[in-house]
């Protein structure tokens, strides 16, 4: 499976964390994104999951499609 460059908007009370990272489906930048910010914040992966559970604070896009050729 061909992965995707995702970018993610995610808002804090306090901050807002911009992050890009290649997956193959936007559960999965979801997933890597979390974790992600819970090592930069120094926080357990479920504290960081348990912040962004609303949808409406974060927002996921693929920044670049990549297609297979035959």
């Amino acid at each position: 499976m061909i992965k995707q460059l995702y970018r993610g908007y995610f808002q804090t009370q306090r901050r807002l964390f911009i992050e890009r990272c290649m997956a193959s489906s936007e559960k999965q930048a979801f997933f890597l994104i979390c974790k992600r910010i819970a090592k930069k914040q120094g926080v357990k992966d479920s504290i960081v999951f348990d912040w962004f559970k609303d949808k409406d604070k974060y927002k996921l896009e693929i920044e670049v499609e990549f297609k297979e050729v035959e």
